[in-house]
């Protein structure tokens, strides 16, 4: 894994790590799925809007860096019962909407950059 790749899944891990230290916080649920109205999907898309504008390559690294930073708080923080293979599944799906918001503001970050070097 070069630099950028590491920085990338150490960006996506943070953030997305921080969602569910957040959770308890400002939904009083320990696991953001089961907050009440749009927060896990709002905080994954702005974390991985924020890891995509600083890390804007490496789309992968951004994916496993989400995947991680969620399990790893699980695994480190709450208890894990019957249903956690059951949140595995859930995390590689709603990790995809971290991905998708990195793509896209990364996507977007490249064009910036671009139509500033052609004027």
């Amino acid at each position: 894994m070069n630099r950028r790749a590491a920085f990338a899944f150490l960006t996506a891990a943070v953030a997305s790590g921080l969602i569910w230290v957040l959770s308890p916080l400002l939904t009083g649920h320990a696991e953001p799925w089961d907050a009440d109205g749009p927060y896990y999907i709002v905080t994954l898309s702005v974390a991985g809007a924020v890891s995509g504008a600083l890390v804007p390559r490496s789309l992968w690294a951004h994916y496993m860096g989400a995947v991680v930073g969620q399990l790893g708080y699980e695994l480190l923080f709450l208890h894990v019962g019957p249903l956690f293979v059951l949140g595995i599944v859930f995390l590689l799906g709603f990790s995809a909407i971290f991905l998708t918001a990195a793509a896209a503001v990364a996507y977007a970050r490249s064009k910036l950059l671009a139509s500033r070097d052609i004027t």
